[in-house]
């Protein structure tokens, strides 16, 4: 490797290259892990912040981790369906009622089962659960037998329809004692 001159110098020969003219190397100081770089404060602060965002959203809040008593559970059914039994029987509205009653049952199942497995059932299997609830040994099945049509169908046809106004007074009767007498161990599998 040639050795840098300046202008004024001739080039230096292999003969007159001296090397302990040469000043000792000096090596750099070793990096310390003090002070911390910004892109580390920055990293820090953002797993700081993901550790408190998880603590955070990890906690329910208290209005949901609050469990109706099945007591309450029930006393609040039966206020919603005499509500809607009472807007029928004032507005005579029978298609709005069926639906709203009809809305009323499946929430009444998805408060005392899982979603998956009630969420998905239509027709047969959704009047079969009603009619377990109902009664658990299945003697009698008044959804699947009775109001079948009045619950599947109904909701999704147009106002003008006729209705039978006692086969709608039988609905509300016996939605009404499902939920009166309803206990959640009579119907584990559905």
């Amino acid at each position: 490797m040639p050795v840098p001159t300046s202008a004024t110098q001739p080039p230096l020969t292999a003969q007159q290259f001296d090397p302990s003219l040469l000043a000792d190397i000096h090596l750099p100081q070793a990096i310390g892990l003090w002070p911390i770089a910004p892109g580390w404060w920055i990293l820090l602060a953002l797993l700081l912040l993901l550790v408190i965002l998880i603590i955070l959203l990890s906690k329910e809040p208290k209005a949901r981790k609050k469990q109706l008593s099945p007591k309450q559970l029930k006393s609040l059914a039966l206020k919603e369906l005499s509500i809607i039994e009472n807007s029928y029987k004032a507005d005579a509205a029978a298609h709005q009622s069926i639906k709203q009653l009809s809305i009323f049952l499946r929430r009444f199942a998805l408060s005392h089962y899982h979603r998956e497995q009630v969420a998905s059932l239509t027709d047969e299997q959704w009047l079969a659960l009603l009619d377990k609830m109902f009664d658990s040994n299945l003697k009698k099945q008044p959804f699947t037998n009775e109001f079948s049509e009045l619950l599947t169908r109904v909701p999704y046809q147009s106002d003008t329809t006729p209705l039978d106004p006692d086969l709608i007074k039988q609905v509300f009767a016996s939605t009404m004692i499902l939920v009166k007498n309803y206990k959640k161990q009579d119907c584990k599998n559905v």
